[in-house]
């Protein structure tokens, strides 16, 4: 008899991860046979074995996972606190853009890993925030064992004020398109609007070291420093910087 959780909140951030790496192009017996392994933790040979009137009776259990989890998270875990989005610095969301457009399923333990952070008093009994100089893959495994309602919710806040961010701050980034030139039209284009469109690719992807170095002067040793200056103040800095054309 397989013991299946009966909500996301009996469901781990490991777990979520493996479910949302299941490849659903394969079909939905494929899709349910593997989310049913992973709930259960049983080897997929355990529940490939079973009748087909079981695997249905089994996919019924737990029809629950067909929605998302809670649109909710805690401000505290692990002995840890959620830093507030207005205070990431610079580095911490360079970070966190690259996870959350690369996969923000796949990644959620690392993200986790940057927003959470140990906290202490300091002479003034103020809180204070660990700096963010440890090992992100070690301290993301912290977070694998908890129950993905615990942090499921932070996704749509980080998703919310990142479009915040790129709002308040449009005149400062340019709309790159992303959309692939076929060989047909390639071959319209002039090789100078092959280069620009090539140029253009290439500015896209290093747009942030390239901010980093223009910000440092090209001075690379001043890019540590650069990188722990909370995110609204360097752009408020950005944007003056061309507003005032200096």
């Amino acid at each position: 008899m397989l013991k299946l959780p009966q909500s996301w909140s009996e469901v781990t951030l490991e777990q979520f991860i493996e479910i949302g790496k299941i490849d659903k192009t394969q079909g939905a017996y494929h899709y349910n046979s593997e989310a049913l392994s992973i709930l259960a933790d049983v080897n997929i040979e355990e529940i490939e074995e079973l009748e087909i009137d079981e695997l249905n009776a089994l996919i019924k259990e737990v029809n629950w996972y067909s929605n998302q989890p809670p649109n909710r998270y805690q401000e505290e875990v692990l002995g840890m606190k959620l830093k507030p989005f207005g205070k990431l610095e610079l580095y911490e969301w360079i970070d966190l853009e690259h996870l959350f457009t690369s996969d923000y399923i796949d990644n959620l333990d690392k993200i986790c890993a940057i927003m959470y952070r140990k906290v202490r008093l300091n002479e003034w009994d103020e809180e204070v925030m660990e700096p963010y100089d440890f090992d992100l893959s070690n301290r993301a495994e912290q977070f694998l064992d908890l129950p993905i309602t615990y942090i499921y919710g932070i996704i749509n806040e980080f998703i919310k004020f990142r479009k915040h961010f790129y709002e308040t701050y449009r005149n400062l980034f340019g709309d790159v398109d992303d959309t692939e030139i076929s060989e047909e039209e390639k071959a319209k284009l002039t090789k100078e609007e092959l280069d620009d469109i090539e140029a253009e690719k290439k500015a896209s992807k290093w747009s942030w070291e390239q901010m980093i170095y223009n910000l440092c002067n090209g001075d690379l040793t001043k890019a540590e420093k650069l990188g722990k200056l909370k995110l609204i103040f360097v752009f408020n800095m950005i944007g003056m910087k061309k507003e005032l054309n200096i």
